[in-house]
């Protein structure tokens, strides 16, 4: 009776080991995604304030941009922002 006690003992650690690893890799799955999710928005971010410091030196030709704008924008209230209807 104690060797099956024992196995059932062992093989009850081996499962909540094995829950253990699965919730920290899904804990750091989650970061991962959290933190790509951010750099994207970052990264949205800074090349749209490229794109209008360039507009705005006059790198950039406001018509080519509007029409950029135009062809990226299909939400209404999106397209208020630049003017665009």
């Amino acid at each position: 009776m104690t060797l099956l006690k024992d196995r059932m003992a062992a093989t009850e650690q081996k499962l909540n080991a094995l829950k253990e690893a699965r919730k920290a890799a899904d804990k750091a799955r989650r970061k991962a995604y959290k933190e790509s999710k951010a750099d994207r928005a970052r990264k949205l971010t800074l090349v749209g304030e490229a794109v209008l410091r360039r507009v705005e030196r006059g790198e950039m030709d406001e018509a080519e941009f509007k029409q950029m704008m135009d062809e990226a924008l299909p939400r209404p209230a999106d397209r208020i922002l630049f003017d665009l209807d």
